[in-house]
């Protein structure tokens, strides 16, 4: 229901309640919506005959509304698995860094999650020390799965860390050099935009949380992934779709411009939505100049999609990296590990 029609309808049952709620307004902050023309003076002549402010007024019929509605403790349909890609064609922004703190803050925090490396160049994988599954011979790879020429199993790609504070609850799909060769492979794949989602399909009531590490690219392959997190048939609003992180530049503005851009041509063409999540500032140093706070300040104003973090250029992150150690077990009170922990709150788990 939208915000203003729920006030219209507190407010009209306001009027005919004798018994309203005791509500305290102390230090309340500003709130406004549109109601009906006329309503506003209605509204404040039944205040001042009832002899309370209009702020008051308006929490209680506000208070009663809610008192009369309460919130739902379960979705009213089934959820689907929450699917999030980060994502930005641009490399080095960190979203290697973003895709692997967020699982294990999840991880951490009880959640079943499985983290797809996407990146041909498998960094993630590296990162978390299982580069040398990225060249096993004779092992099947994902785009083996998506292009239907696979014969085994995809659960047999998983491998899990062992890690004992992610309680054997974060897996990944590791990633693999024929990756390279995806968009030309996907072009000779009828629906190729639906191939990933055929491929994690058998895995998907395995997980609470299925996070996709971005391809650098624009091509086919971000489409297959952008597709995948589009939000499904009864599926709620901004719980699957695209993080973005981005530095503090200008050329951090263009690739996000270009991205959207195909985002948006995506829906249109595919008939879909995809909701996005929110935008990351990584790596983020006040010291590096004027200009550095004012692209921050310019990301900072926007609401669609919103800034979720400003993450600090700081150490940790890369000494895990270069350790192949996960960020959450080399250095879990760090900044940079809270900031995971706070990002993974931000998901509609």
């Amino acid at each position: 229901m939208d915000i203003q029609d729920a006030t219209e309808h507190a407010i009209k049952a306001w009027y005919t309640t004798a018994e309203v709620p005791e509500v305290s307004t102390d230090g309340a902050k500003t709130w406004g919506t549109f109601l009906p023309e006329g309503e506003p003076d209605t509204f404040k002549a039944a205040c001042t005959d009832r002899g309370v402010t209009y702020v008051k007024g308006l929490a209680q019929a506000l208070t009663l509304w809610l008192d009369n509605h309460p919130s739902p403790t379960t979705p009213l349909t089934a959820q689907p698995v929450v699917r999030v890609i980060v994502a930005n064609q641009k490399g080095g922004v960190g979203k290697t860094f973003i895709s692997s703190g967020v699982a294990q803050a999840l991880a951490e925090a009880g959640r079943k999650v499985l983290i797809v490396d996407y990146d041909p160049q498998g960094h993630l994988t590296s990162e978390l020390g299982f580069e040398d599954v990225m060249y096993e011979d004779d092992v099947e790879t994902l785009l083996m799965h998506m292009d239907g020429t696979a014969k085994g199993d995809i659960h047999d790609l998983l491998v899990a860390l062992d890690q004992e504070r992610f309680g054997e609850r974060l897996h990944l799909l590791p990633a693999s050099d024929d990756a390279f060769m995806r968009d030309v492979a996907l072009s000779k794949v009828s629906f190729s935009e639906a191939a990933l989602e055929r491929s994690l399909e058998p895995l998907e009531h395995e997980y609470d949380v299925i996070i996709i590490d971005g391809p650098p690219s624009l091509g086919l392959n971000m489409d297959t992934a952008l597709y995948y997190v589009r939000r499904r048939e009864g599926e709620l609003a901004d719980r699957s779709g695209v993080i973005t992180p981005v530095w503090a530049n200008k050329a951090s503005h263009r690739a996000f411009r270009l991205l959207k851009s195909q985002m948006e041509d995506l829906c249109v063409k595919g008939r879909i939505q995809v909701d996005y999540l929110g935008l990351v500032v990584n790596a983020y140093d006040s010291r590096r100049g004027k200009l550095v706070k004012e692209n921050k300040d310019e990301w900072e104003k926007s609401s669609s999609p919103p800034v979720l973090a400003v993450i600090g250029d700081l150490k940790e992150g890369r000494e895990a990296a270069d350790g192949e150690i996960p960020l959450l077990e080399y250095a879990p009170d760090s900044e940079h590990a809270q900031a995971m922990r706070d990002l993974a709150k931000e998901l509609a788990v």
